[in-house]
């Protein structure tokens, strides 16, 4: 659990945004090494691996969080500039930091819903990416961490993903899942040649991360409080009503 007190959720972005007026969310430039923006904080300062941001994508932004400012929060967490978390599935209210610091004197970690896929997280993976990579994950974690091999297998072979890599949590476990994960997805860097890669795959790190995600908190048995979560633009409604339509139809 937290420690009670600040909350930062840092809301990742791309290119400028109109940002919520809430408290205690603080837009953050990811890949500024190479992008323009004119948001103020911006993760190519201080100690930082920003010109890695077309493989790690929003991970840049965390990494930099991690290096240079996650002590003056007591609870850390990620959104999107299009996705964050909200009080419902009605899409109404985006959770303040307030609600975040409750949830968290009474479980470990904040986390969306998770995807439930109609294939294995190994397949869905594969549909769409060199499934070798998967593969050399698991040869680094029997490596870094054996007790982490079970847990991988677990979740490859399900259906349950927790997706976008949006989090909250408090100082201590952020750090503890920082330096597990880039310990991880650096020695991953170190043997996957991704060059010949599309664009889309060369974002490879990011989408590992996923899964990692995943297997770190399942892993560690944490406590998870779910939310859901949308783009602010979504027409979620649409769907769920032609879902509906077609079991009358069908």
């Amino acid at each position: 659990m937290s420690e009670a007190g600040k909350t930062t959720i840092y809301i990742v972005s791309h290119k400028d945004f109109t940002a919520p007026e809430m408290t205690g969310y603080v837009p953050i430039l990811a890949g500024a090494a190479a992008n323009h923006a004119q948001i103020a904080v911006k993760d190519d300062k201080g100690v930082n691996i920003s010109k890695k941001n077309p493989q790690y994508c929003e991970l840049t932004a965390q990494y930099w969080v991690w290096k240079n400012s996650f002590s003056q929060s007591d609870n850390i967490g990620f959104v999107h500039y299009r996705r964050y978390f909200y009080t419902t599935k009605f899409k109404k209210q985006i959770v303040s930091v307030e609600r975040f610091a409750q949830d968290l004197g009474h479980y470990d970690v904040v986390l969306p819903e998770p995807w439930i896929l109609s294939k294995t997280v190994r397949n869905q993976f594969a549909q769409f990416h060199n499934i070798d990579d998967l593969e050399m994950v698991r040869n680094v974690l029997a490596e870094r961490g054996p007790e982490y091999v079970p847990v991988f297998d677990r979740v490859l072979a399900g259906h349950e993903l927790y997706s976008y890599n949006m989090f909250v949590m408090g100082r201590r476990l952020f750090n503890e899942y920082m330096t597990w994960l880039f310990g991880v997805l650096e020695e991953v860097e170190r043997r996957i040649d991704t060059s010949a890669y599309d664009q889309y795959n060369q974002r490879l790190l990011g989408f590992l991360s996923e899964r990692l995600l995943t297997v770190w908190v399942k892993a560690g048995g944490l406590r998870v409080k779910c939310y859901p979560v949308y783009k602010p633009d979504d027409r979620w409604w649409v769907k769920v009503v032609r879902d509906a339509v077609k079991k009358i139809v069908y």
